[in-house]
């Protein structure tokens, strides 16, 4: 009844609210599922209530027409055995159109038994690809989605071996969401690039009592597409950079990140967004979560601090590396310059 009152209210908002549609298809191996529930929530939090539901037709499609904003995209099946989610989670809704493919994954229960320390708790398991272990996979814990649950998180694992084991000791009684994630490149954080693997918990939150141990399997799936615009927080919007990142001579830069913070003590925090990497014509495009002052550069890796021998740039046209822009508005030819750097 819930649902319904919510989509009944999404239906009577003046037209001019709906921003645009939303579309995809929900498969698992690649095989169309149809009468999936699919679900537009406010939060990266499946077991709520969504904002609007629909099937999947007997070809996997489903579509939604929202107003502005941000959402996340979960699908299951009537008994819970199958879960499906979008690797773009969250992505803001604008005017343009979004294609969302949701891959679906088999749920397993997890198996909870007595820990040998009664003032923590613990949480284990396997990162599974195509049924079988993975190895290489770094687990996240965090606490709240305030982040969108991007960036290392309040913990993460090791990287995986060749069983796909994990584990997490000596944990505060909490809830906390759980993910995985694989790179191509062997990087612990980053933007999750097409042919890389993602996997979030179709329990999250778990809930983690002191004196217990919590084993999941967490099955993840290959990212099919990597949107040309920020894979950090934003697939899209109204408010957006653009320009060129070159080198020292002049010449386009490729294969470099463009970040945006809103602290001018720029790399001390995630940045509010960051851009795919660069391609042979060095031109990037950075979509912002809102109008405000953002302190620009770029860089050619994500995560650590920038290491020597890295390409490294900041925006220097303010001294302060800032730029001001209005919500809704668009920012072109921008400049920055990289240079490797250099231990003096």
């Amino acid at each position: 009844m819930k649902t319904l009152l919510l989509v009944l209210i999404l239906a009577l908002l003046p037209q001019a609210a709906v921003a645009g549609r939303v579309s995809g298809r929900v498969v698992a191996d690649d095989r169309p599922l149809a009468g999936l529930r699919v679900g537009a929530y406010r939060d990266l939090l499946p077991g709520s209530e969504p904002l609007a539901s629909t099937r999947s037709n007997a070809e996997g499609l489903y579509h939604f027409d929202l107003p502005a904003g941000r959402y996340a995209f979960f699908a299951a099946d009537r008994d819970h055995r199958l879960f499906a989610f979008s690797g773009r989670n969250p992505v803001i809704v604008g005017k343009d159109d979004l294609w969302l493919g949701l891959q679906a994954v088999p749920v397993s229960a997890a198996v909870v038994s007595d820990y040998d320390d009664e003032y923590s708790a613990a949480l284990e398991g396997r990162v599974l690809f195509a049924g079988k272990p993975l190895a290489g996979a770094f687990v996240y814990l965090y606490l709240d989605t305030a982040e969108g649950l991007k960036g290392q998180g309040y913990r993460m694992s090791p990287p995986t071996g060749a069983d796909g084991s994990f584990f997490f000791d000596n944990l505060p009684e909490s809830s906390y969401f759980v993910l995985a994630r694989q790179r191509q490149n062997g990087q612990q954080v980053g933007p999750v690039l097409a042919g890389d693997r993602i996997g979030f918990y179709p329990g999250n939150p778990v809930v983690l009592r002191a004196g217990k141990v919590m084993k999941i399997e967490l099955a993840t799936v290959e990212k099919q597409h990597s949107a040309a615009a920020s894979e950090t927080l934003l697939a899209t919007g109204t408010t957006r950079i653009s320009g060129r990142v070159v080198d020292a001579a002049g010449q386009p830069a490729a294969g470099v990140h463009v970040f945006a913070y809103t602290n001018r003590v720029i790399g001390h925090q995630r940045p509010a967004a960051l851009s795919s990497p660069t391609g042979a014509d060095g031109r990037f495009q950075v979509f912002l979560p809102t109008g405000g002052t953002y302190y620009l550069g770029a860089r050619e890796f994500y995560g650590d601090s920038p290491a020597p021998g890295e390409r490294f740039g900041l925006y220097q046209e303010t001294a302060d590396h800032g730029l001001t822009v209005a919500t809704g508005e668009r920012v072109d030819k921008l400049r920055i310059v990289v240079e490797p750097i250099r231990l003096e």
